[in-house]
């Protein structure tokens, strides 16, 4: 149990989505690098490995790419095209807005995967239902989907196999997009006779009918969160001065 793993989940929810918000702000790309860089070691931090960072950061790069390309080409900016492809003309400013997109987009998304890696499903649902004032009714339902999940891929496997013993052998586009369809109707259909049966279950047990709970996992907030918080907080200032000092920090609103 890394200190990231024992924060209490809401206290680190509150503490990513704040971070997101001002990225937002935030339209250069130098700020956003700059708190990436601090997303990987936190990430690194958490007990993440490398490889998993990697392999993350693939399609966050890729989504990357597009938004760079889209701004740089399609983006309504001032001054005359830097450079032309074809018959398609881009310029700087809007290659530097939209690399400032891709970079934000990036550190907001590692920031939130390392808060996924270092939290514990139930933990949160605990947390929230105590300390976000989330209904019960609604936190335990999220917390049984969200267990189904892993479940999907072994069962699209096993769906694949079954239609391959029957001979199913798709063959062209078309085919194969037939033949997805048809798993994806399997697998709705068996999580929707999953689902009934977990909804039968709860309600045997009188899940519906509760007004209190008692809980088996306490989440209580204790000094080493608010250490947290005035620690993200600070490490936020800083970036955000570093910035400044580098005359690098743009913002929205001016």
């Amino acid at each position: 149990m890394t200190f990231l793993a024992r924060r209490d989940p809401t206290v680190k929810l509150v503490v990513v989505l704040g971070i997101s918000l001002l990225l937002i702000l935030i339209v250069d790309p130098v700020t956003p690098a700059l708190f990436l860089a601090v997303a990987l070691a936190v990430a690194l931090a958490g007990g993440a490995r490398p490889t998993t960072i990697l392999r993350a950061l693939v399609p966050l790069s890729l989504l990357g790419v597009g938004f760079v390309w889209s701004n740089a080409v399609f983006a309504a900016t001032q001054g005359p095209a830097t450079w032309t492809i074809g018959p398609f003309h881009a310029s700087e400013a809007g290659l530097r807005f939209g690399l400032a997109i891709a970079v934000r987009g990036i550190a907001i998304g590692m920031f939130s995967l390392a808060f996924v890696w270092t939290t514990d499903p139930t933990d949160l649902v605990v947390s929230l239902i105590r300390h976000a004032r989330l209904s019960f009714r609604i936190g335990y339902p999220l917390l049984a989907g969200y267990r189904f999940l892993p479940f999907f891929a072994d069962e699209y496997a096993q769906v694949r196999l079954a239609r391959r013993v029957r001979g199913a052998m798709p063959r062209g586009p078309l085919g194969r997009g037939r033949e997805a369809v048809g798993e994806l109707v399997t697998l709705l259909s068996d999580a929707t006779r999953r689902a009934t049966r977990i909804a039968i279950a709860m309600d045997a047990r009188g899940f519906a009918a509760a007004t209190r709970r008692t809980y088996y996992r306490d989440a209580r907030l204790t000094w080493d969160d608010a250490l947290f918080v005035l620690g993200a907080a600070v490490a936020t200032i800083a970036l955000l001065v570093l910035s400044a000092w580098l005359g690098s920090l743009r913002t929205l609103l001016g």
